[in-house]
């Protein structure tokens, strides 16, 4: 898109908007409590992108400022939104990360937002009707390979999982399989914020670190049920980690079992198919290799821009 574009935003979620700030637009984002981001907020380095503008919300110059778009997202109230409409009608786009737990929307959508956005197509296709008059786009997750990386690192014999607030969300990501397989291997390590209190837990780590960690492993571990595309995981497939991981959300028309990763549903297959991984140095080679190609073809940068290029001018025209 040619067109130059201001996009007021929130900061609700800075791995997944990490990527979406690289989608073109000039972005000035503050965060829920109307201070501006700082570096490290969500771990990830922000500020490296000279295109999103870190802004308190309510400072004189930002609210005088002619938007093109306003980005609509679940834990920011109506209200807030209103400064930035007043001078003249500005678009919205409304971004939708949801589960089968919560088929209806979850967080107000104010009648002027012209474009939803949705992480899982199971979700969209059984619930946009509910929205009508608005453009509806499925765009799954999209990292740049050259972060997220293979590097030539001895695999550790170890489990990993990335999830954060783990046990607080478990009845939506799985907390009580993850916990069984830690049990019967003692293999399982756990990286994320929110999960001091358990004794697999690793701490968390900035993009670098990260990406270093998911090569250290040689089994990533994926129990959740209820989300479209954990960004974890992704992210493991995009560095080449040998993957196991539930299957719904259609992550079956990416992955292919025996291929790709491992699928396993039961906390019982969980554990065999990790120990499987873990018995094979060519097995790991096998689906690292494979699992990392088509994270590239499916989530790779290039294809996110694309689809959110599409979803900005739908909602300027």
């Amino acid at each position: 898109m040619s067109i130059k574009l201001n996009v007021m935003d929130w900061l609700v979620h800075g791995g997944h908007q990490y990527e979406f700030f690289k989608t073109g637009p000039i972005f000035f984002c503050t965060k829920l409590d109307s201070t501006p981001p700082k570096e490290g907020d969500f771990g990830r380095p922000i500020f490296t992108n000279q295109k999103v503008n870190m802004v308190a919300e309510y400072e004189k110059n930002l609210l005088s400022k002619q938007f093109d778009i306003i980005m609509v997202r679940a834990g920011v109230s109506p209200s807030r939104y209103n400064a930035f409409q007043k001078r003249r009608k500005v678009p919205g786009i409304a971004v939708i990360q949801t589960s089968s737990r919560h088929p209806d929307l979850n967080f107000p959508i104010p009648n002027w937002t012209k474009v939803i956005v949705w992480n899982s197509k199971q979700v969209m296709d059984k619930n946009y009707k509910n929205l009508p008059n608005k453009k509806h786009f499925y765009i799954p997750h999209g990292f740049d390979p050259e972060e997220f990386r293979r590097m030539n690192l001895d695999r550790n014999g170890r489990i990993l999982s990335v999830v954060s607030v783990f046990r607080d969300r478990g009845t939506i990501l799985g907390f009580n399989e993850w916990k069984y397989v830690s049990n019967k291997t003692g293999l399982c390590d756990l990286a994320g914020h929110g999960d001091e209190g358990l004794s697999e837990s690793i701490g968390t780590f900035p993009l670098k670190k990260l990406v270093r960690k998911y090569n250290e492993y040689s089994v990533f571990l994926n129990t959740t049920k209820e989300s479209a595309m954990p960004r974890s995981r992704a992210e493991a497939l995009m560095c080449g980690t040998p993957l196991v991981t539930t299957n719904n959300y259609g992550i079956d028309k990416y992955l292919r079992d025996g291929k790709d990763c491992l699928f396993a549903n039961r906390k019982e297959d969980m554990v065999k198919c990790a120990k499987k991984i873990l018995s094979s140095e060519d097995l790991q080679k096998e689906l690292g290799e494979s699992g990392r190609k088509r994270a590239i073809d499916f989530f790779g940068i290039e294809t996110y821009r694309y689809c959110w290029q599409e979803a900005f001018y739908e909602a300027i025209i």
